[in-house]
């Protein structure tokens, strides 16, 4: 053999050699990487619960929200009671006036005869029951020549009459009461019938 081949052949093994050895490397890191991660844990799926632990849940979620809605309820209820305890006291406040003016004209009525002192007395009682009136926002219905409403007025009696119209109110017996749109107390009233019918002529 030649010292040409001979060369050749050194060199073609040399390039060999090396790829062997790359290849070698290589493999050798990848195990290395391989060793080093951590291993991946495999988490097995929880177990399903069973008909009796899902009957469990839902009772206990039961009786939670009725708790929470008997407690709501017993608050809604405290709270209306306040409610009613504070409009009482409001309503007591305002009326105070009229009981201390009424207070002083018994007693004033019991040293005295004069009429008019007590006439005056009265007035003023009737002007603090308005004041009264006033502040909690109650409005006097007074129906007296109006035409007769059924949702305002009481009709107690009709009566004839031969200058008030059929259907308007005459008289009125109690004063009706309202807050804004609500009613309070309906007015009594009287109501024309209109001129009495003669009786016909005999044949």
């Amino acid at each position: 053999m030649s010292e040409q081949n001979e060369e050749t052949l050194k060199n073609e093994q040399a390039k060999e050699t090396l790829k062997n050895e790359q290849a070698e490397n290589i493999e050798a890191e990848e195990t290395k990487q391989t060793a080093e991660e951590p291993a991946v844990e495999v988490q097995e799926e929880p177990p399903k619960p069973t008909a009796e632990e899902i009957i469990a849940e839902l009772n206990d979620k039961y009786l939670r929200l009725r708790a929470d809605f008997d407690n709501y309820r017993k608050r809604m209820a405290r709270e209306a009671d306040e409610t009613r305890e504070r409009s009482k006291i409001i309503v007591v406040t305002d009326f105070l006036p009229v009981y201390d003016f009424f207070l002083m004209a018994m007693n004033h009525s019991e040293k005295t005869d004069d009429i008019a002192a007590l006439k005056q007395g009265m007035q003023m009682i009737l002007n603090e029951f308005k004041k009264a009136f006033d502040g909690l926002g109650v409005k006097e219905i007074n129906a007296v020549g109006k035409e007769f409403d059924p949702k305002f007025h009481e009709a107690m009696k009709t009566e004839n009459s031969d200058d008030v119209p059929e259907g308007t109110v005459i008289a009125q017996w109690k004063a009706g009461y309202s807050i804004g749109d609500r009613l309070i107390r309906p007015a009594t009233v009287v109501v024309s019938a209109g001129p009495a019918k003669k009786e016909e002529e005999k044949a």
